[in-house]
């Protein structure tokens, strides 16, 4: 590779012509100014500079790093090596061991230590009686005298030492009775032996048919021929490619996109697109792509395929993996070929009878003619009037247009999408004007403003 100063990439750093350092390697990137995601002013900030750090500060994805390479033209001489800033390890106090709880043997101790001496008590009171009998008859032989059978009867059989005997017994197994009863009442129970014995039922869980692995593999590239290409709108294409075998799945997530890799003018170049296929689609890889014809991907490779050419694929790639659950509603906000990742959602959601997302799509385009999707949109939305709501949006509108006109405003934002909530999520997807206002708008209006990479804990999530 060729060897750039730092001066001599600094003299690049206009808008119409900004190369970066990144890393020891010199980046063109003046063409990719209209695509990026934080806008052309974030690359103006860092133009004719060293932005290895600002690059990592802002944490970017593989698919950046892949697009990145895509603009390289050098090498950087003499460059600094970035060392990560390192890692601070937070070490939390342990906490104050606790004084043991007393066990329940402790208390069943107490607890029999006490019945015995209530028996001891009633059997010292037993023997008051009875020695208070035998003093009783003895007085009474004095003054009115009995014969040795009558008085055997006046007192009680077997005599003092059995009644003591008798009474002893008598009296702790009472003592006991109550104390094991105490002991019971005062006994804690612990971990799974409180649980009664039972039969647990054998349910069959359903596996989620969106996660099953298919043909794809996140680190490499598989070749698929083209068996369809359709034409839907101006430069907007709908591609089919066949898997190896008709039962074949392709493996992605709902969310989650493939990236496309080839060889243009002896550079490598790859990009990211959203099927709008899934893993119900037996056998097939379904994309709807606009083809710029400047594009370096879509105008000098995509456009002119050709039915059986063979395409690389690679993935599934993506921060949003969504499952059920993930909130209660979700806003969309689409333009042009952005509605991609949306359809995937609207589809998935509308498909899954125990799915009750709700989704609330305002999409934007030119003119009537460059809706995409429109069909399979407006049938969901029939179908599931209270799961989608959709708000077209039209920079040319005919007339009588029944939706909205002109740009996505925060007030339009206010009055089709719901409202800010921990319930609450907005996806972001569209031209990079489009969504940076977007973004804007909706911190005004409340929602948690997103951080420079798209998390799915996100408030606004950007695909």
């Amino acid at each position: 590779m060729r060897e750039f100063t730092l001066e001599e990439v600094g003299v690049h750093q206009s808008k119409s012509d900004l190369w970066v350092a990144i890393h020891g390697k010199v980046y063109d990137v003046t063409n990719y100014t209209k695509d990026h995601p934080g806008g052309v002013d974030v690359l103006a900030d860092v133009a004719g500079k060293d932005a290895t750090q600002a690059y990592e500060d802002v944490g970017h994805s593989e698919d950046a790093n892949e697009i990145l390479e895509s603009y390289l033209v050098g090498a950087l001489k003499d460059a600094a090596e970035y060392k990560a800033p390192a890692t601070v390890k937070v070490i939390q106090d342990q906490p104050e061991q606790q004084p043991p709880k007393r066990s329940s043997n402790t208390v069943r101790t107490l607890s029999l230590t006490a019945g015995s001496l209530l028996s001891l008590f009633i059997a010292s009171n037993s023997l008051a009686s009875h020695l208070n009998v035998q003093s009783f008859a003895k007085n009474l032989s004095r003054r009115i005298p009995l014969s040795a059978s009558g008085l055997s009867e006046a007192l009680p059989h077997g005599g003092f030492a059995n009644g003591v005997v008798a009474t002893a017994c008598a009296c702790a197994a009472l003592g006991g009775a109550v104390a094991f009863r105490l002991s019971k009442l005062t006994e804690v129970d612990s971990g799974f032996t409180k649980y009664p014995p039972h039969i647990k039922r054998s349910t069959v869980h359903k596996t989620d048919p969106h996660l099953i692995r298919g043909f794809l593999q996140p680190k490499e590239y598989r070749t698929l021929p083209l068996v369809e290409k359709n034409l839907l709108a101006p430069n907007v294409y709908h591609f089919v490619f066949q898997l190896p075998r008709n039962t074949d799945v392709i493996g992605l997530p709902i969310g989650q996109h493939v990236a496309i890799k080839a060889t243009i003018d002896g550079q490598s170049v790859s990009r990211s697109y959203t099927p709008t296929s899934n893993n119900l689609d037996l056998g097939r890889l379904e994309l709807v792509i606009k083809c710029y014809p400047d594009g370096l991907l879509t105008g000098k490779y995509l456009t002119d395929l050709k039915l059986g050419d063979k395409v690389a694929f690679r993935g599934p790639k993506g921060a949003m993996r969504y499952k059920k659950g993930l909130c209660k509603r979700i806003g969309m906000i689409a333009g042009g070929t952005g509605i991609t990742p949306m359809y995937q959602l609207i589809r998935a959601i509308c498909e899954d009878d125990t799915d009750t997302t709700e989704i609330h799509l305002i999409y934007a385009n030119r003119s009537e003619d460059d809706i995409l999707l429109r069909d399979q949109l407006e049938a969901f939305a029939s179908a599931y009037p209270m799961t989608l709501k959709i708000w077209y949006m039209l920079d040319q509108p005919p007339q009588q247009w029944p939706y909205g006109k002109g740009y996505i405003t925060p007030s339009v934002m206010r009055e089709k999408l719901p409202a800010p909530s921990p319930d609450t999520k907005v996806m972001l997807c569209g031209p990079p004007g489009m969504v940076n206002a977007c973004k804007k708008g909706l911190a005004g209006l409340g929602f948690e403003a997103p951080g420079p990479a798209s998390k799915m804990t996100d408030q606004i999530f950007c695909f």
